[in-house]
Order: C-alpha cells, then sequence, then structure tokens
C-alpha cells in the first residue's frame, strides 16, 4: 500500500463510523456528540470514547443514557483522557459503578510514505504456538492481554534468541478486510534493544504487502510502546477510551 497517509486515512475513518454507526462528520464532531449504542456497539455494555482530531465521540450503554447523557456532553478531549477526572465524573452521574478505565489508548496509521521499515531484516515469520506460550507465560497477564498474538490464529512475527526462545512477538488481526490491528508483545528481560521495534516491522511490512492498513495502538501510559509507534513512522489519528461498568 503506496501513497500518502492522508489518502488513506479515509480506510480508518470508515471503519471507526461503521463501527459507531454515525457519519463521517460525527467522528470529528465540533462539540462533544453523545449517542445511544447502536450498530456494531450495539450490545456493548461499557461506554466507549473516540477523539479523532475533534471533540470527544461517546457511545453509551441505553441504560446510562438519560442519567449520564447531559454530562457527558460537557466533557472535552481533556475530560476523557484524564483517568481520575473521569472516573470522578461517572461516579456522579452513571447509575453503574464503575470497573475499569481503559485508556487513554493511541491509535496510529501508517504507509509506506511514512514507515521506516529498515529494521523488519532483524524479524522474522513465527509459527510457533510453543514459543509463543513461552513468551506469555513470562509476561504480565495483562501485558498478554493487551499485546500478545496467537500464531495459530494469526500472522504472527519476531525476535528469536540463539536458543530458539522469542524476544519479540508482533501479530496482526484484519478487521473488516482492509486494517491490519498490530499488537506488541516483548520479553520483559529483553526491552530496550529494538526488537519489539523489529518484529512490528517486519508485521507492518507483511500488511502493506497485503494491501491493507497498518493500525498500532496502545496505552499511552505506555511509553515504551508509544515510542516504537512513533520511531517507526506511524501517525496519530486520535485515541480511545473504554469504560467497563459493572452489572446494571
Amino acid at each position: 500500500m503506496g501513497g500518502s497517509i492522508d489518502s488513506y486515512l479515509g480506510i480508518a475513518d470508515d471503519w471507526w463510523a461503521k463501527d459507531f454507526a454515525c457519519s463521517g462528520s460525527e467522528l470529528r464532531p465540533t462539540k462533544t456528540h453523545v449517542q445511544q449504542h447502536q450498530g456494531a456497539l450495539l450490545e456493548a455494555t461499557g461506554i466507549w470514547i473516540l477523539v479523532a482530531g475533534g471533540a470527544p465521540l461517546i457511545s453509551l450503554p441505553a441504560d446510562t443514557v438519560s442519567t449520564l447523557g447531559d454530562r457527558a456532553r460537557s466533557w472535552s478531549a481533556a475530560d476523557v483522557a484524564d483517568v481520575e477526572g473521569l472516573r470522578r465524573h461517572l461516579v456522579a452521574a452513571c447509575p453503574r459503578a464503575v470497573d475499569r478505565i481503559i485508556g487513554p489508548a493511541f491509535i496510529g496509521y501508517g504507509v509506506a510514505e511514512s514507515l521506516d521499515l529498515a529494521d523488519a531484516c532483524l524479524a522474522r515469520p513465527i509459527s510457533s504456538a510453543a514459543q509463543a506460550r513461552q513468551l506469555q507465560a513470562a509476561c504480565q497477564p495483562e501485558e498478554w492481554e493487551h499485546g500478545g498474538s496467537d500464531p495459530e490464529h494469526e500472522q504472527t512475527f519476531g525476535c528469536v534468541d540463539p536458543g530458539h526462545e522469542l524476544r519479540a512477538l508482533a501479530g496482526y488481526a484484519v478487521w473488516d478486510g482492509s486494517i491490519a490491528h498490530i499488537s506488541i508483545v516483548t520479553h520483559p528481560h529483553c526491552r530496550g534493544h529494538g526488537y519489539g521495534r523489529a518484529a512490528v516491522a517486519l508485521a507492518a511490512q507483511h500488511a502493506l504487502a497485503a494491501g491493507l492498513l497498518p493500525q498500532y495502538r496502545t496505552l499511552r501510559q505506555n511509553l515504551a510502546s508509544v515510542n516504537i509507534a512513533k520511531r517507526l513512522g506511524f501517525i496519530e489519528y486520535g485515541f480511545s477510551v473504554y469504560v467497563r461498568l459493572g452489572p446494571a
């Protein structure tokens, strides 16, 4: 996939608009837009927030709209990026308990013109589920939840040490036939040496060759992961926040 990043952001816009079941213009509202879950989010039990260069787009479960909707319309991009402040807003108005706030999460996209994939030569395709399980055992459960990949179900790429153990593993899932959603996890003892960057570079290279738009999404607080994205040349699209709520 060649060309400028701007020419391919329409692919990302189409995906997010479909996910939120909104129009393209509603992705970047001039003032905060609040809606009830619909489309792909219809069965979601938590709150989804997207900030993609405009004011927040906020999608709420049906049972929270009447009590939370008006307050949510006053939230700015800075408000939803402030986890503790957002929690206070929710505790004051949400009819359900706040279980967990996941985010803000960096969302970035890259094309051949923007990405520096020179380090891809340092990684290789990975097909061993056993190697992946070894790496998983070395990581914290939350790290694997956010960045782990399964060679049996995804395209996976990694860096391997002389003993054939994985130093880093990247993979991607195909979204809607057009976006390659890349995940990455690096062995705790091997971080800071470029292995994660090399694995992501090969994953992105493979995705581009398949005609897909590489997407990199990671928690902003994970500075090492965000640095991988920025050093490779992923362009920031925006950020997302998910609020997991307790039962109704």
